[in-house]
């Protein structure tokens, strides 16, 4: 059973659930960096460097966009060709068992 934190969106709730600004981790600033099946989106460029720090990943960096983008049918169909069907919001990393933790919006219904 899914916890509270993780749960299915319908496309017509999906900017509801984001900050107006979504900041997602690049390296080249024209890609997205995930772990598939999850990709990971902060409300902060602050947010997102932190993540990116505790992670050890030096070569990214933060870069935002109108949620209004990340719903669109464009950027919903680079997801499904990137085979990610799951977003981290906010999520922040355990120290100690370097588990990630934070709401997770399953788009499986989205984009598939």
């Amino acid at each position: 059973m899914p916890s509270p934190d993780d749960r299915a969106v319908a496309s017509s709730e999906l900017l509801t659930l984001l900050p107006p600004r979504v900041w997602h981790l690049t390296s080249t600033g024209g890609d997205l960096w995930c772990r598939r099946p999850y990709s990971f989106f902060f409300s902060s460029d602050t947010l997102a460097s932190d993540f990116a720090t505790a992670m050890g990943l030096g070569e990214l960096w933060p870069i935002g966009l109108d949620a209004t983008v990340i719903v669109s049918s464009e950027f919903l169909t680079a997801l499904r060709d990137k085979d990610v069907t799951r977003i981290f919001l906010d999520p922040t990393l355990d120290p100690i068992t370097g588990d990630v933790h934070g709401p997770i919006l399953r788009l499986e219904a989205l984009i598939n």
